[in-house]
């Protein structure tokens, strides 16, 4: 349901970087979810552009919340949104750094 709502979205947003995004974990509380995205490194967004794109869809998504105060994006926290939703915390931790560097 994560990948099948947020895909398109990262898709649209991202036409010439994003390559995919893949679910990894879920874990405690309510229920955080991690989920890796891939870009075409030269043109891949930074941190705040991906924050900005999943707080900016959380009012469309459809079967769980995104927390906007709760995304993470590479270690770095979105804090400071005012976005509010109950029920389920998304997180998102983006392994760019990695990416960049197996592209090298």
């Amino acid at each position: 349901m994560i990948k099948g709502q947020l895909e398109p979205i990262f898709l649209r947003t991202f036409p010439s970087s994003f390559k995919t995004l893949e679910v990894v974990s879920f874990r405690s509380g309510s229920v955080i979810n991690t989920i890796d995205l891939n870009f075409v490194s030269p043109l891949a967004p930074n941190n705040t552009q991906i924050a900005s794109t999943l707080i900016n869809t959380a009012s469309s998504v459809s079967g769980f919340d995104i927390e906007g105060n709760s995304i993470n994006v590479n270690g770095i926290s979105s804090s400071g949104v005012s976005q509010k939703m109950s029920l389920v915390t998304a997180s998102c931790l983006v392994l760019l750094s990695w990416l960049l560097s197996s592209q090298q």
